[in-house]
């Protein structure tokens, strides 16, 4: 196997004597300001460099002076295609796709560096051997970038890349330039060997990084550089990993009980990287301000715990699918954020109004434009005054039937409702597969920039008539079949509610929008309150407000936490009079749609296994 490189078929560059110092000249030349031009002019050198006709040690030096330059380029083209929509318009994407294709072209110099310095270094050549080395762990370094970004934009690596970062490791191993620490300039001159940039990269692909957010992929990617040499790649005759990685095919690490029987063993070597799993493990349940057992095992400052327990997971266990998977072709409606589904759930119910337990339905119609009070004046000028006299209201022409005043009542409201627009979207996905867990969807639609991992969604089957709560799990993108996420669901149903701290001094928070899941007895788990991620802690006391109803309670156990909300167990202290009738009456409906339900279609039997 070779490296795939192009022709070096160019004598002379178009924008430069091709010698070190007269291209270093040209790079401080350019118009550093204007983004746009510098990377249209450092795209085409790159593909130049990359044909010009010379020695090893030259294009070395040359790939080094265009380096700087080219990660400025990428770090300030990244605000035009990271934290949008997960889908990006065109002119994002080709951005994106720039970033990519700069990087690339700069892991191609360093490849052809290696290349061209191979048969010296089989002479054993000990300066060939150092440059060499150099050149490989440059190629990766640059790899892994360009790796990064294709995980934040929640595509796989780009073709042929596995194939291409297993050969430059195997070319190291050979000749032993695995271990040699090389310093940086572009990480701060850390110093760092192949090896352990090669481990970088693993641990990043074995991340979930389909389950992350950007911002946690960076993190990720960042906090890897400190543990890749807690991690260790080893062949079969020697270990047993997690991860399985067949270095003669373009595949990232998979796990060993998904390899196919069929590869050789001489191709497989095993990936591990439980020990950092370990120690993850051991940072959770360590008490606040307390340092980690292991001196040398450096965590990032503010690394978030919700973060931590993902990677522990990842690298530590395979978590078995609890259910089989069956293909289903419908639609569903969906709402994205905490929000949105407070919204749905609500009967969309003005947030304001139900904390206060007043009802919309007989609200003034402000905006009738035939209801008016005098030439030129509507309702409003009169509402507005506090003058409800001057309404003029004629009561002569307001009877009602005195049994018909609730449906009257009723049916107005449902009037209201209807001409109302909602104050959030709903979406339609297309269900590709299905489990008592959750679903696999596929968007058919463009995607909202909402749509991140983590986030709290509601959810309306199509034979239903309550939304479901869940959370995404994992997004990724497919050049022929768009964008799919994972949904987990947590909750068949939801009451919303509004819910405020208790300062300890005294004073108390605004209400915030939050969502009361049921008691799932089959888990033994109580009913659980789904808050915003700030504000809301474990110990804290709370006042939860269902429909104007206020209950005293407490927050006593963490059950999940994401980027965009907390959930959590809570103790009702001082139950709110009146809060007994309104479970009554919540359940009422409940019990008649519970008789109507098939036994398939009752979620008590699955809440275990979630």
């Amino acid at each position: 196997m070779s490296l795939k490189l192009p022709p070096h078929d160019l004598e002379v560059l178009s924008f430069s004597a091709p010698q070190p110092k007269k291209v270093k000249a040209w790079v401080d030349g350019l118009p550093k300001m204007n983004v746009g031009e510098s990377a249209k002019r450092l795209y085409s050198a790159i593909q130049e460099l990359n044909r010009l006709k010379t020695d090893s040690d030259t294009r070395f030096q040359l790939m080094e002076i265009m380096r700087g330059p080219i990660h400025f380029i990428c770090q300030s083209l990244e605000k035009h295609f990271l934290n949008k929509a997960v889908v990006l318009p065109p002119k994002e994407a080709k951005i994106a796709a720039l970033a990519q294709a700069l990087q690339n072209h700069l892991a191609t110099g360093y490849k052809a560096v290696t290349m061209q310095l191979l048969p010296r270094v089989k002479n054993m050549d000990k300066d060939a051997k150092k440059l060499c080395q150099k050149a490989i762990h440059r190629a990766i370094a640059e790899q892994g970038q360009v790796l990064l970004r294709s995980f934040q934009l929640y595509y796989p690596a780009p073709a042929n890349y596995w194939r291409e970062l297993h050969l430059l490791y195997l070319i190291a191993q050979r000749f032993g330039m695995l271990e040699q620490a090389v310093d940086d300039p572009e990480e701060d001159n850390w110093e760092s060997s192949v090896y352990d940039l090669y481990m970088r990269v693993l641990l990043l692909s074995t991340a979930k990084p389909n389950q992350l957010r950007q911002n946690q992929i960076q993190q990720v990617y960042e906090a890897a550089r400190y543990w890749a040499r807690f991690a260790s790649v080893t062949d079969a005759k020697s270990a047993s990993g997690l991860f399985v990685i067949d270095v003669m095919t373009d595949f990232p690490p998979i796990y060993q009980s998904l390899m196919r029987r069929t590869t050789l063993p001489h191709n497989i070597r095993y990936f591990d990287a439980s020990v950092i799993s370990d120690h993850l493990r051991v940072l959770l349940q360590l008490p606040q301000g307390q340092t980690h057992p292991v001196s040398s095992f450096y965590v990032p400052d503010k690394f978030p715990a919700e973060l931590t327990r993902i990677l522990i997971q990842a690298w530590g266990v395979l978590a078995e699918r609890a259910f089989t998977r069956i293909e289903e072709h419908s639609d569903l409606q969906l709402c994205i954020g905490l929000s949105a589904t407070h919204y749905f759930v609500s009967g969309k119910a003005d947030f304001n109004r139900m904390v206060s337990g007043a009802s919309s339905a007989l609200d003034p119609e402000l905006n009738n434009p035939f209801l008016q009070h005098g030439p030129g004046k509507r309702r409003r000028d009169v509402y507005e005054t506090n003058d409800v006299w001057g309404l003029n209201v004629d009561s002569s022409k307001l009877k009602l039937k005195e049994d018909g005043l609730d449906s009257e009542i009723d049916a107005y409201a449902e009037q209201r409702h209807a001409a109302e627009k909602d104050k959030y979207p709903q979406y339609s996905c297309e269900v590709v597969n299905t489990s008592p867990g959750g679903f696999c969807l596929s968007w058919h639609q463009d995607v909202p920039p909402q749509v991140k991992t983590g986030e709290i969604i509601g959810i309306l089957e199509e034979d239903k008539n309550h939304w479901s709560i869940g959370v995404i799990r994992w997004v990724k993108q497919f050049k022929d079949e768009g964008v799919r996420m994972g949904v987990e669901l947590i909750a068949p149903k939801a009451e919303a509610c509004g819910t405020q701290v208790v300062h300890k001094k005294g004073g108390t928070t605004e209400f915030m929008r939050t969502l009361m899941l049921p008691e799932l007895r089959a888990i033994g788990q109580p009913a659980t309150l789904i808050t915003p991620n700030i504000a809301f802690h474990v110990g804290y006391k709370v006042n939860i407000n269902e429909n104007g109803l206020v209950s005293k309670g407490q927050l006593i156990k963490q059950v999940t936490s994401t980027a965009s909300f907390s959930q959590f167990q809570f103790k009702m202290l001082v139950p709110a009079a009146g809060r007994e009738e309104l479970l009554e009456e919540r359940a009422k409906p409940q019990a008649e749609e519970s008789s109507k339900k098939t036994q398939d279609d009752d979620f008590d039997s699955i809440w275990s296994s979630l």
